[in-house]
């Protein structure tokens, strides 16, 4: 009677020991998201849609970017656009962005390799295939979800350039990417909108609360 019983305890224990595990285990693997949603704005006029993901899986990190705009401009213009950064421990691996409109389709590649990256860089009038020899823990991307620290480094996933990230102002972060200025504004820690120089016309990505 008492060996069943210590059966009973035993195999009790062992079923609670495995719940236990299987919970644990299967918790760290669901995947964390997080979505933003943003309008682009000339203006004050409407134009478009931005959205931004965060999808947390164990060490990894994704962050990727979503947009699409329409608008007039001597002739119908459109553009949607992909950005797709994955980072691992919190240093850049890999990243994508293809851009597709009515001016052609352009595609950029980011690839870290041991110790540089590779970088096939296409837009519109840029092309770029000069590596990057140090790792980079921060891309445009990034900046959606993590508030920048001044000076720091910061690259490109569209144009494969490292630029540094200056704090021009409280909570106002300034980079130069191929001779243009970008600002992002921050609300605490968390973007509130971006200031996108452009040789035609300045636009604003402005979070939608």
């Amino acid at each position: 009677m008492c060996t069943k019983r210590l059966d009973l305890i035993m195999r009790s224990i062992f079923f609670l020991l495995f719940l236990q595990i299987f919970l644990i285990t299967n918790s760290y693997s669901q995947t964390v998201q997080e979505k933003r949603q943003f309008e682009i704005k000339v203006a004050g006029i409407k134009i478009g849609d931005l959205e931004a993901q965060q999808v947390k899986e164990n060490l990894n990190t994704n962050y990727s970017l979503k947009s699409n705009v329409s608008f007039w401009f001597f002739g119908k213009l459109f553009v949607d656009f992909l950005i797709n950064a994955k980072y691992g421990e919190d240093r850049l691996l890999n990243s994508i962005a293809d851009l597709k409109s009515n001016r052609g389709e352009f595609l950029s590649t980011i690839i870290w390799k041991k110790n540089f990256y590779e970088v096939d860089a296409n837009t519109y009038k840029f092309e770029n295939t000069d590596p990057v020899k140090q790792s980079i823990d921060l891309s445009v991307s990034k900046l959606y979800f993590k508030k920048p620290k001044h000076n720091q480094l910061l690259i490109s996933e569209t144009y494969g350039l490292v630029s540094l990230v200056k704090e021009v102002e409280p909570n106002v972060f300034e980079i130069e990417i191929d001779g243009n200025r970008n600002q992002f504004h921050y609300k605490g820690d968390e973007l509130d909108k971006v200031i996108i120089q452009n040789p035609i016309k300045n636009y604003v990505i402005q979070r939608v609360y």
